[in-house]
């Protein structure tokens, strides 16, 4: 029986979505680890474990520099850089990049800009030409991959990280170190995920979206969610693809 893939859940909220529909597909098995629950706690993985064929950490509400507020999350950024000492395949997404890069000597914080929202402009950089998923990407997309953003935090790397991918904004939003691919960006939300992130914020802290035109936001992201199926499903494909070949 082949090994399962971890994928590492912060919050009730952000759901593994077409991550899980993905492996199911695809007939991988997987397991979701529920970090924020109170029970799963007690039953949190070894850190040198060799169980797992890939682990996906998700994204959440919670910011890398809140790990006294969410001790788990001390413990996930000492696991990762573990399982990266054992060259396990790992997929951050979002605030599982951030912890990736603060599990590597980087750091993260609160960006200056506010928020990114919905699908903006990405500029890949050299490297970012030459990686096996992110170029297969890009280029079936026509350079303009429609890859969901809803984050306000950003990190900095050290220089042992490739910085893949950033955002008109300058943030970083994807990069490589080792077996980690990391991205900002949310590669398993559809609009309905996206929707219910934005609907439940703007009840709740409307002031964190600034001037951004919220409307305006969900109308274009529902009207491209044809063409984000496929970025999700090219983005995917390709990085399975490329952890096999490895």
């Amino acid at each position: 029986m082949s090994k399962k893939v971890l994928i590492i859940k912060h919050s009730i909220r952000v759901c593994p979505a077409y991550v899980a529909t993905f492996f199911t597909e695809h007939d991988i098995p997987f397991e979701i680890l529920s970090i924020n629950d109170s029970d799963s706690q007690s039953k949190l993985p070894d850190n040198n474990t060799t169980d797992y064929q890939a682990i996906v950490s998700l994204g959440g509400p919670q910011g890398t520099y809140e790990d006294d507020l969410y001790p788990y999350l001390k413990w996930e950024k000492s696991f990762l850089a573990t399982q990266l000492s054992l060259d396990t395949p790992i997929l951050g997404l979002c605030l599982g990049a951030q912890l990736v890069a603060d599990a590597i000597g980087g750091h993260g914080y609160l960006g200056k800009c506010g928020y990114e929202l919905g699908y903006v402009q990405y500029e890949l950089t050299p490297e970012g030409e030459q990686d096996p998923v992110l170029s297969k990407v890009f280029e079936a997309q026509q350079n303009k991959p429609l890859l969901l953003m809803h984050h306000k935090d950003t990190f900095d790397l050290p220089p042992t990280a490739s910085i893949l991918a950033r955002t008109s904004n300058n943030y970083i939003a994807a990069f490589r170190t080792g077996s980690a691919l990391c991205v900002q960006f949310h590669p398993e939300a559809s609009f309905t995920e996206f929707s219910e992130w934005v609907q439940r914020t703007r009840l709740t802290r409307p002031e964190l979206y600034g001037n951004l035109d919220i409307d305006e936001i969900l109308q274009q992201t529902k009207a491209c969610e044809l063409q984000a199926a496929k970025s999700r499903k090219i983005f995917f494909e390709s990085w399975w693809n490329s952890i096999q070949q490895e």
